[in-house]
């Protein structure tokens, strides 16, 4: 009775589990405007750029992505207009749905669509229309009107989706979900449409501020001043646990981003896309290496606490100031035009970031000769000396 009632449970169990992970493709999944399948979202940008700015970031992406040259074979993906003053932007896009592929059946569909992205102060709007199919067994190209919508691909109780049409109908949502998604993903770093809101709170760590210690010399830098006051929170951000930073950590590190670090009075900031992240000794850490002539270097020597902090394209520029001057002579945070915040340890950050590591430093190590296996580096990276290992635990990861 007892092994009877166990199968019983778990037959259940996986019944509600497939109508969920179904449930995304049910009655509503496909929008209709007038008759026609129109699938739409607004993309809100987190950060504040110009309409003129965001414009151009997403015209870059859509010359990147809408480009015949990245397009598979047997497909054409091109910009059709773009109007800079009215903030519009039309693409023709053709992708493959692939239902089934191994060494014997290639089974799979010609998707062609139109997007289109309007731009507006501080967010795009993305529209997907004349979605089309051009399929194996059919001479004609089909609209999606005639196999996508809820009268076609759902049972007349909308509870479960049509044999045949099923494929095209999930493929599609996925396919354009995947779209919206990337814009998002494109403009704010992460995606704002929920991925954040599942993550578990975990308690923040108040560390003591840092006390001043003697200043660097050559460097008259007035003390920055920041937006609010120390507290255990961070306006704007939403305090995660190191093992839900998103993203692949390779992209992510790849990319410039910016280490802050130094002393409640003396700040300095740099950019840096050497390093990763791990665990050590039980913590999670981030690890990165400096140039030791870099001015920087003398600063992460000064404090104990700093922040990486990451970027999305608008903010580019900035990345790019702080880049090309010296920290030495230059107020490079006044420069870059970023807003300076403090994190619950005093460390500083920017309120731009769209993400930012709060780490305590645990490990400088100074690397030599001696150390480093691979004798045939190129002389550009070791013509000023070995870099700097700094390896810190990450107490607090912030994203937006």
């Amino acid at each position: 009775m007892n092994k009877f009632l166990l199968i019983s449970l778990c037959t259940i169990v996986s019944v509600f589990t497939f109508a969920q992970e179904k449930a995304e493709y049910l009655a509503g999944a496909v929008p209709e405007v007038d008759g026609k399948v129109v699938f739409s979202r607004t993309v809100k940008v987190k950060n504040d750029i110009s309409k003129a700015t965001l414009f151009d970031l997403m015209y870059k992406w859509a010359n990147k992505k809408y480009n015949n040259e990245n397009s598979e074979k047997g497909l054409t993906n091109r910009v059709l207009l773009s109007d800079k003053e009215q903030g519009d932007i039309a693409c023709g896009g053709e992708q493959y749905l692939v239902f089934k592929k191994n060494a014997f059946v290639l089974d799979r569909a010609k998707m062609s669509y139109q997007l289109l992205l309007a731009i507006d102060q501080g967010k795009c709007d993305v529209i997907v229309r004349n979605i089309r199919y051009d399929y194996s067994d059919n001479k004609e190209v089909i609209p999606a009107e005639e196999m996508i919508t809820d009268n076609v691909a759902l049972n007349k109780n909308g509870d479960k989706l049509n044999r045949y049409f099923d494929k095209f109908r999930i493929q599609t949502i996925d396919s354009l979900n995947a779209i919206m998604t990337g814009i998002d993903v494109y403009l704010n770093g992460t995606n704002t449409s929920g991925a954040v809101a599942s993550v578990s709170t975990v308690p923040v760590v108040n560390e003591p501020v840092q006390q001043s210690v003697s200043p660097v010399v050559n460097n008259d830098i007035t003390p920055i001043s920041v937006a609010g006051s120390l507290s255990t929170d961070m306006p704007g951000f939403k305090r995660v646990s190191a093992d839900k930073i998103p993203g692949n950590y390779i992209k992510l590190l790849s990319d410039w981003t910016l280490i802050t670090s130094g002393t409640t009075d003396q700040t300095n900031v740099m950019t840096a896309s050497w390093g990763g992240l791990g665990t050590f000794w039980e913590k999670p850490v981030a690890f990165c290496f400096l140039n030791p002539t870099r001015y920087s270097v003398q600063m992460m020597d000064k404090g104990e606490y700093y922040t990486i902090s990451f970027y999305t394209e608008a903010y580019k520029e900035a990345l790019r100031y702080c880049g090309s001057v010296s920290g030495r002579t230059t107020d490079k945070i006044k420069g870059s035009g970023l807003t300076p915040i403090k994190t619950p340890s005093g460390a500083t950050a920017f309120a731009e970031a769209w993400m930012i590591l709060e780490c305590k430093k645990i490990v400088s190590q100074q690397m030599s000769s001696d150390a480093v296996v691979d004798k045939n580096l190129p002389n550009d990276w070791t013509k000023d000396g070995f870099h700097k290992m700094y390896i810190g635990e990450i107490l607090n990861v912030w994203i937006k």
